[in-house]
């Protein structure tokens, strides 16, 4: 019998203003999996996890989270239903404490037992706790990644949205922040990744989806992705 799909999102469309981004946007992701999503700039991979955060609102389709339909639900409500977005630039709150920023992550949850959690961040990315009482914006951009993904992380999601975690990050921070993403995905959470680094990001996910003026125009495994001669040649270059 068929597993229902962790996410599952059903031709959906949604812009700005006049403008169409997506145009009939389909994509699944069962529990477990780290899934990517690979396209040029201005594909619309951003827009879909915006869309999925419920940032952007679809002009048609739907989206299911655990057969839980969303389109109705606040953006603010979905980490309480187990939907986290570590956003495009970081977001951090610049003049609060790496702390601070930490616990507004958990707003959404009822219980305030963070210590466990604090814990948690602090294993996964040690610099955070040396720099617990500094201002954000004091952070390196690798430094602040680490930062925005631990936030997400804070309301114990079941899924993370991850987009472009790479971007203005040091390579040496880069393959850290990568090692983390499959180390949460080992213990059980489910990632829906966008990065500009395909590479990268099909090194470490078992299925991909390339969006192309946005609309999916191949899905494969991650790793027959790496070896279709399309994909090497419009997103790989010399690998």
């Amino acid at each position: 019998m068929p597993t229902t799909p962790l996410l599952k999102v059903d031709s959906i469309e949604a812009g700005y203003g006049p403008i169409n981004v997506l145009k009939g946007v389909s994509l699944t992701v069962n529990s477990g999996e780290i899934v990517t999503l690979i396209g040029a700039n201005g594909a619309g991979k951003t827009t879909t996890l915006m869309c999925l955060a419920g940032i952007v609102p679809l002009r048609r389709g739907e989206i299911q989270l655990s057969g839980r339909g969303l389109t109705d639900v606040p953006a603010h409500a979905l980490p309480g239903l187990g939907l986290a977005l570590v956003p495009e630039g970081r977001k951090i709150f610049p003049r609060l404490t790496v702390l601070e920023n930490l616990e507004l992550g958990a707003f959404s949850r009822s219980d305030r037992e963070l210590a466990p959690d604090f814990d948690r961040v602090f294993s996964l990315f040690p610099v955070l706790k040396e720099r617990r009482r500094q201002a954000g914006g004091t952070l390196s951009g690798g430094e602040q990644q680490m930062l925005a993904i631990s936030r997400a992380l804070m309301s114990r999601p079941k899924m993370l949205l991850m987009d472009e975690p790479s971007m203005g990050v040091a390579p040496l921070l880069v393959e850290k922040i990568f090692e983390t993403i499959c180390e949460l995905n080992r213990s059980g959470l489910t990632v829906l990744l966008v990065e500009q680094n395909a590479h990268l990001a099909l090194k470490v996910a078992n299925r991909a989806y390339v969006i192309e003026t946005g609309s999916i125009t191949i899905e494969d495994q991650a790793a027959r992705l790496l070896e279709d001669p399309r994909v090497q040649e419009a997103y790989l270059g010399d690998i």
